[in-house]
């Protein structure tokens, strides 16, 4: 048996959940945002052992034993450190290879690559965060001010500031010691053109150390303090051996600590979402370095939580940026939500000038990712162009691809057949088998074309009556008596319907019906125009049908509503939140004096 590689112990500590791995010998409970238990190592009645789940370690604040999830396992089993780490590995999925020397003397000449690497990035990350709080950090001092950020978050992230000049680093780093091939292998500085020796990467830029979970400073980002157009604003460092983008989140390192106070991460596009967002309250804010959200980055957020709000811009690269974290996000078995911002807004801007309760407000509200990104396919589907609706199909149906839960699948796959007028069948058929079904799903979808949408038959009657006599029309919404309808679609109608009374003084059939956009409503406004039995002998005993529907119309709307505020009541705390009961109690009061004028 050889040596174990440096990775593979790493890959061990990355997916051994600390928590998982001490309940297997120990009975834990939820203390804060930590674990407590009895200590296993010595005489322990009062719950001494405390579990870190950010910080990946247990410590018994009795005995003083404490450590990793290796450690814990070697002293629970008295196992040497291999067998421990081999254990682990085969519980968490880690394939441990057998090394040959030759192997193990890679192993070593890369642990020292690795330990060197991260020397030259901590004497780089001290050289920025001193120059940051010295004499010459004052513009990016007041820069980093002036976006809305405080001193404690700027130090909680350790910000820096490369300064002017080509070799300020450089030059700091050879006098530590470092070589100038290290430094540009660790992407801080380049080579000249001129093959001639090397500049920094970063000047006269704020710069933010990229931080794993483990404290370890693995790149940089810069934004330039330059006022020119020709300057990119935004530069980062390479991937290197020993960083690759798509494996790390900015903030998280933070952001891991506070996962005992918020239940979900809210993921953001760029660093400085991540710091104002810090700064205003918002301490499990993350960003995925540039990138979609990888798998690998959605596997982190899964051992802090399992719930992910994703916060992008609102312009059509962060709608497109959103829509790509589903599948990372399905595959960690994560609850994916997302906040929507106007086209010009992204998360910095909207919470420095709302302020933190507003976006916590739009937080609380965030939609479900999947049912968003369904939504953005089938609403250009709205009518009867059949290509239009296959292609939303094709779309729809990709997203239910990446859809993991069988119970979530059945439930989008019912809302995209109700949407698109189809059977489920028809939906299920087309996602097994696409190319086969088309044929069917087109036809399918033209024949549903022309069935009309199913009304209540009270408000059926009533459109009836209505385009019979649209005089009534009038009165009918002067009287709010659209409120009581269950159809939107319906009571959107009546607004067009007066509209078009309103400007041909009569009801235009061919003109009405070019109005609507919906064509299964279509074909209910045309059953409407020549019913097939006709809604009383004369005008009286039509008017007394109609006044029997309004009448008939209240009374569903009074126990659909009784019906919804009950199900409020039995879910909202109360003793939590007085000013939802006193909406609730004043709502059932009105609903309830509606209800007895009825009677």
């Amino acid at each position: 048996m050889g040596l174990i590689p440096e990775s593979a112990i790493e890959e061990v500590l990355d997916r051994a959940d600390i928590v998982d791995t001490v309940r297997h010998y120990v009975n834990l409970d939820k203390a804060g945002k930590n674990w407590k238990g009895l200590c296993p190592f010595h005489d322990d009645h009062d719950p001494s052992l405390k579990v870190h789940r950010g910080k990946g370690i247990y410590k018994c604040f009795a005995c003083g034993a404490g450590g990793n999830a290796i450690g814990f396992v070697m002293e629970m089993e008295g196992w040497s450190f291999p067998e421990a780490v081999r254990h682990l590995a085969e519980r968490n999925g880690v394939e441990i290879p057998d090394q040959d020397p030759e192997e193990a003397e890679r192993a070593r000449r890369r642990r020292e690559r690795k330990q060197r690497y991260f020397e030259i990035m901590s004497e780089a990350r001290d050289f920025y965060e001193s120059n940051l709080w010295g004499e010459a950090g004052g513009e990016a001092r007041d820069y980093l001010v002036d976006r809305g950020l405080d001193e404690a978050t700027i130090r909680d992230f350790g910000l820096g500031y490369a300064p002017e000049g080509w070799q300020n680093l450089l030059d700091h780093l050879r006098r530590q010691g470092f070589e100038s091939d290290e430094i540009e292998d660790a992407g801080l500085a380049l080579e000249r053109n001129s093959g001639t020796g090397y500049y920094d990467r970063f000047r006269h830029r704020v710069v933010f150390p990229v931080v794993d979970i483990w404290r370890k400073t693995r790149a940089f980002g810069g934004r330039t303090l330059e006022e020119d157009d020709d300057t990119p604003k935004y530069i980062n460092s390479p991937e290197t051996d020993f960083y690759e983008k798509g494996e790390e989140l900015y903030g998280l390192h933070v952001a891991k600590q506070h996962f005992g106070d918020e239940d979900f991460a809210l993921v953001v596009e760029g660093n400085f979402d991540v710091l104002v967002l810090h700064a205003a309250g918002f301490s499990t804010t993350v960003a995925p370095m540039g990138t979609a959200l990888t798998e690998e980055q959605a596997e982190l957020l899964s051992r802090y939580t399992q719930r992910v709000v994703v916060a992008f811009d609102g312009d059509e690269a962060g709608r497109k940026a959103s829509r790509r974290c589903i599948p990372a996000l399905q595959a960690a078995g994560l609850e994916g939500r997302i906040v929507r911002f106007d086209i010009s807004d992204d998360p910095d801007s909207f919470v420095r000038r709302e302020g933190a309760d507003a976006l916590r407000s739009k937080i609380e509200r965030a939609d479900s990712l999947i049912g968003w990104a369904l939504d953005r396919v089938l609403a250009p589907a709205v009518g009867d162009d059949v290509e239009r609706k296959l292609t939303a199909l094709e779309e729809a149906t990709t997203i239910l691809d990446e859809v993991e839960s069988r119970v979530a699948w059945n439930h989008y796959a019912q809302d995209i057949a109700r949407q698109l007028s189809i059977e489920p069948d028809v939906l299920r058929e087309y996602a097994q088998r696409p190319e086969r079904a088309r044929d069917e799903a087109a036809e399918a979808l033209q024949q549903h074309n022309h069935e009309p949408l199913e009304l209540d038959p009270t408000e059926f009657k009533v459109l009836v009556l209505l385009l019979e006599k649209p005089e009534r029309l009038e009165t009918f919404l002067e009287e709010e008596y659209d409120t009581f309808l269950d159809s939107e679609v319906l009571a959107s109608f009546l607004d067009e319907l007066h509209d078009h009374y309103r400007d041909q003084g009569a009801i235009e059939p061919p003109l009405l019906l070019e109005r609507i956009d919906e064509p299964r409503f279509r074909q209910t406004v045309l059953e409407a125009l020549d019913p097939e039995e006709p809604i009383g002998i004369d005008a009286r005993e039509q008017s007394a049908v109609y006044r029997d529907c309004i009448e008939s119309l209240k009374r569903k709307w009074v126990d659909r509503t009784l019906t919804y505020l009950e199900r409020r009541f039995e879910r909202i705390d109360f003793q939590q939140d007085t000013e939802a009961r006193k909406r609730l109690n004043e709502q059932w009061k009105q609903v309830r004096q509606v209800k007895a004028s009825l009677d």
